[in-house]
């Protein structure tokens, strides 16, 4: 079949991410953290043209500086759809570390009191990941 989309979630997030690490860690060094002897591998995954193995999402994901359950949920839509389809009705969205940094600081600044966000709030915040994403 020749490789999966690229398009796909999966290989759009591990491009995005070993792009940012740039500077901090080559291809061969997330590769050897993630328990692989060649560093090609990460390029494979990068491209679509192999699977990330399931059993290794812990190790790539440290590896990568990622949540592992994002990255579980991203390469479980790439492998098996209808599983991860089920997963999401049963289970619900991942709410990444990242994003429960986010949850914490605004049950802090609301004392727990659980207010619907002001849109204005809503508009500053996707405002500020527009600027950091331009930036990046």
């Amino acid at each position: 079949m020749g490789g999966f989309d690229r398009n796909q979630h999966l290989c759009k997030f591990l491009n995005k991410q070993i792009a940012a690490l740039s500077g901090v860690k080559s291809q061969r060094e997330i590769a050897a953290e993630a328990g692989y002897d060649r560093p090609n591998i990460i390029s494979m995954f990068k491209r679509g043209e192999t699977k990330v193995p399931l059993d290794r999402i812990p190790a790539l994901a440290k590896a990568l500086h990622v949540d592992p359950a994002h990255l579980f949920r991203l390469a479980l839509e790439q492998q098996m759809p209808e599983i991860a389809k089920i997963m999401h009705q049963v289970i619900g969205k991942t709410v990444t570390d990242h994003e429960f940094e986010l949850v914490q600081a605004f049950r802090k600044a609301t004392k727990d009191a659980d207010p619907k966000p002001e849109p204005k709030l809503l508009d500053m915040m996707e405002g500020a990941f527009k600027k950091k994403r331009r930036h990046e």
